[in-house]
């Protein structure tokens, strides 16, 4: 299976990149995702898929475009 991920913000940086395209096991989920991501530390950044954030168990599916981001803060 193969998913097309746009990363946002220092993840973005660190990879020097922000679009890149990941090849996955069948059923791979928003964890299997992460943990396939070239980078140190993914436990503070939300997978969202079609403007929902996934929950690390959720099912990804062939062609899915993923959003890796940050957390973001701001405002009052």
């Amino acid at each position: 299976m193969r998913v097309k991920v746009k990363i946002f913000g220092a993840p973005s940086l660190a990879l020097e990149r922000t679009e890149m395209t990941i090849d996955l096991t069948e059923n791979a989920t928003a964890e299997d995702l992460l943990q396939s991501l070239p980078v140190k530390d993914t436990n503070y950044l939300y997978v969202v898929r079609d403007g929902i954030r996934l929950g690390s168990g959720a099912k990804l599916n062939d062609g899915d475009e993923i959003l890796i981001v940050p957390p973001i803060a701001g405002g009052q």
